[in-house]
């Protein structure tokens, strides 16, 4: 087997003669214009060199009027940075700073590396998630919590983030459902060798890492299992997550977009057995992959462009609008202020209003209301007869009126003075409306001591049956009457009255009548019921 050294001199002396067997055409030095080209460097500027030089000199031999130089950047914000400062022209780095690059400065993809893993072409990668294979105890992904778990670098793509959604898809937050969270310092092999160890108890890497260790005798691929392992079309690789984009080669949003074909075409032409992809260890490049996936990883995270995106632009704003929000907020305070103003005085209006309405309601009500009983007064039945007897008349509902008379009343407030007669008007009062409450049925205090009694809608044997429950519920008051001529206690006499009146019949006619029928009661004898039928 080769030693490192060995293949790295191999690699450049045969970047040494494809250069001499490229035609170049008479250009000046003068002439010669260096373009940049920015690439993440994830394990150092050296390592970076090794493995891109070739390409850029590629591109060099294939464009001798442009010399292309690379730019490593190990520190992903650094990158950023450069690119927002447009200081190179094209730049190589992970699915998820691309899609960042390109979603804030406009960095555009012009091809898709075509990794080489075991002498075959992959677009695509993933995650795998692992444990060892003695760890009897972890078998689904649910199993891993209040386990440790080591990912290679925290902003990380394939070593982390791709693991990180696909967790989260089968309900384990690894920030809160780990025992422990910790990450390999950016390098696959210290995870692996982290998770073989007993260091933690399951790790994630990127797809392929695995099986490149076993194949180099450092890991038995048995020592391991997959958590939640897939199987992907035309995929060789043990993996856990759906599979991503490679890494893009892109241009800057200024980068003359000739000069950007060009070079897409001269990448798009690199063959497996050149230089450039042996030294890159790379089969070649494709037309551009859709990175949508990856827009939608980042933001189902909220990490990268979407990282606390809303703060900084809010922060941006009130540093260069400061003056109109304050004056907004001052002016949205001076609407407040008066629509409360406003809402107030509406509201003490409109209490006003309900008050003065509630008054005018109760006076009303005591206007027809007899004071000293509780039951309507005889302005209660006009109106009662205005609003209501010519539908009575015209639908023909059968009408019942009764006039009560209490039997000696005036022996009583003779004999125990007007305010026990006043009482006692209250009690038969209250036992009359307590007889006659339903809709249809109005009670009245007619006189001193007379009441008046209508039912609309009477049943003319529930009608005698009530009036006469009505004469014995009186007795049974028991109220003491010594001046009484026909009994020891308070008494009354009703009249009753019952027609179906038709459109020509009057009110004030039908309670002549049962005024009639009263007369007809006291005639005979008085503490009984008389119905007269006209």
């Amino acid at each position: 087997m080769l030693t490192t050294g060995l293949r790295i001199l191999y690699a450049g002396l045969f970047v040494f003669i494809s250069l001499l067997s490229y035609p170049r055409s008479a250009v000046s030095s003068e002439e010669v214009q260096e373009i940049l080209i920015g690439v993440r460097a994830n394990r150092g500027a050296e390592q970076a060199y090794r493995r891109w030089q070739a390409t850029a000199d590629y591109l060099t031999a294939s464009l001798p009027q442009y010399r292309f130089r690379l730019v490593p950047f190990e520190i992903n914000s650094t990158l950023n940075q450069a690119v927002s400062r447009n200081e190179f022209n094209f730049v190589l780095t992970n699915p998820a700073a691309y899609v960042e690059l390109e979603m804030r400065y406009g960095v555009h993809r012009l091809v898709t590396l075509i990794n080489k893993r075991k002498d075959k072409g992959y677009t695509k990668f993933g995650s795998v998630i692992f444990t060892r294979k003695d760890r009897d105890d972890i078998q689904t992904f649910q199993d891993l919590r209040d386990k440790s778990f080591m990912g290679v670098d925290e902003q990380g793509f394939g070593g982390w983030r791709v693991a990180w959604r696909e967790l989260l898809h089968h309900g384990v937050n690894p920030y809160k459902d780990f025992s422990l969270l910790s990450f390999g310092g950016g390098i696959q092999q210290n995870v692996v060798y982290a998770v073989a160890k007993g260091a933690v108890d399951a790790g994630s890497v990127r797809t392929d890492i695995l099986e490149r260790m076993a194949q180099a005798g450092k890991i038995r691929l048995d020592d391991f299992k997959v958590i939640g392992a897939r199987q992907s079309k035309d995929f060789g690789f043990l993996h856990s997550t759906p599979l991503y984009p490679e890494w893009p080669f892109a241009k800057l949003a200024d980068t003359d977009d000739a000069l950007a074909e060009r070079v897409a075409s001269v990448l798009l032409h690199i063959t497996a057995d050149q230089p450039a992809a042996v030294a890159g260890k790379y089969v070649g490049w494709h037309t551009p992959l859709d990175y949508q996936p990856v827009r939608e990883l980042l933001k189902e995270l909220r990490v990268g462009p979407y990282a606390r995106m809303e703060s900084v632009n809010l922060s941006a704003f009130l540093g260069q609008y400061w003056h109109i929000v304050v004056l907004t907020l001052l002016a949205l305070a001076f609407f407040i202020i008066m629509f409360m103003r406003m809402s107030r005085l509406n509201r003490q209006l409109l209490m006003a209003e309900q008050g003065l309405l509630e008054s005018n309601q109760h006076l009303r009500g005591m206007t027809v209301i007899d004071g000293l009983t509780g039951v309507g007064n005889r302005r209660k039945l006009d109106e009662f007869l205005a609003n209501n007897w010519g539908q009575v008349c015209r639908n023909a509902n059968p009408v019942c009126v009764m006039l009560l008379d209490i039997d000696y009343f005036k022996k009583y407030n003779d004999t125990y003075g007007h305010i026990a007669g006043d009482e006692c008007l209250k009690k038969i009062a209250h036992t009359i409306s307590h007889l006659y409450r339903r809709s249809g049925e109005l009670v009245i205090r007619y006189g001193g001591e007379e009441f008046l009694i209508m039912v609309v809608n009477c049943d003319p044997t529930e009608n005698a049956v009530q009036a006469e429950q009505l004469r014995k519920d009186i007795e049974n008051l028991q109220i003491e009457h010594r001046a009484s001529e026909i009994s020891t206690v308070v008494t009354a006499s009703i009249g009753v009255v019952r027609i179906t009146p038709d459109k020509d019949s009057v009110a004030e006619a039908l309670i002549q009548s049962a005024d009639q029928a009263l007369y007809q009661a006291k005639r005979n004898g008085r503490n009984q019921v008389f119905t007269l039928n006209p």
